[in-house]
């Protein structure tokens, strides 16, 4: 039997069910239309081509909390193109939050603990203790910015989507691509490049996540990523050109 979905064939004789061991559909390929309703066409951000994308950590019936979340981070990370083709943009907004707010706090404690094996190695006891309080308040921190930026950073890129003219962009979409582009962050706990392999992987699957979400060019996602690093540039150009305008009238 073929998925009509992932297209990944199975054969479902030793589980005696239709589900694709892959994306947990049936042969019918059906998982949003039912879960969403039937108005569901009516909803914001619907497209009929993907209301009935799947993602593992949204299916609380047919997966453990831990595969959830395990096939998720995978797929998104190492799959970023075919997941972000199958993740459906309606669905609400509590387990993208969730979700980003789970791998944020995995990714910063294990950031935590790498860099605190480095640093005890190389410091007397006393020091490395005093580095361990001071670093555990510092990850705190960060994990209060990180949830702050769960919501900032797709309400900016709803923003620079519709001035780019992507009408079909709802803010809901936005923030379900964006929470699950949080997987690059496991990549901290690398000692000394993972900050910024993190970082570089995670801009490329964010970008990949507003390409295939709301089938625009490549170039357009970069743009509607930077579009607010341009504008403060732009403004900071004007800014000085007003004021040398100003000094030398």
């Amino acid at each position: 039997m073929i998925c009509p979905k992932c297209g990944k064939e199975f054969d479902p004789a030793p589980r005696a069910t239709e589900l694709c061991p892959e994306c947990f559909r049936n042969s019918s390929g059906s998982y949003y239309s039912e879960s969403l309703g039937p108005n569901a066409s009516s909803l914001p951000g619907f497209d009929s081509n993907r209301s009935e994308g799947y993602c593992p950590w949204e299916d609380e019936e047919g997966i453990s909390f831990v595969q959830g979340l395990l096939q998720t981070l995978r797929q998104s990370v190492f799959e970023p193109t075919r997941f972000f083709q199958r993740l459906s943009l309606v669905g609400g907004y509590k387990f993208p939050f969730l979700y980003a707010l789970v791998i944020s706090t995995i990714s910063i404690i294990a950031a935590y603990l790498a860099s605190t094996i480095i640093d005890l190695k190389a410091m007397p006891m006393s020091h490395g203790m005093f580095f361990m309080g001071h670093s555990l308040g510092s990850q705190i921190y960060a994990l209060l910015i990180l949830t702050l930026q769960i919501f900032v950073q797709p309400a900016v890129l709803f923003i620079c989507l519709l001035a780019l003219g992507v009408r079909n962009a709802t803010f809901e979409a936005i923030f379900r691509i964006s929470c699950y582009t949080a997987g690059a962050g496991i990549f901290k706990a690398v000692p000394f490049v993972g900050s910024f392999v993190a970082f570089i992987w995670g801009f490329v699957i964010l970008v990949i996540g507003l390409r295939e979400g709301f089938r625009i060019s490549t170039g357009r996602a970069i743009v509607a990523i930077f579009l607010p690093a341009i504008a403060g540039i732009a403004l900071a150009v004007l800014f000085v050109m007003l004021l040398m305008g100003s000094l030398f009238a």
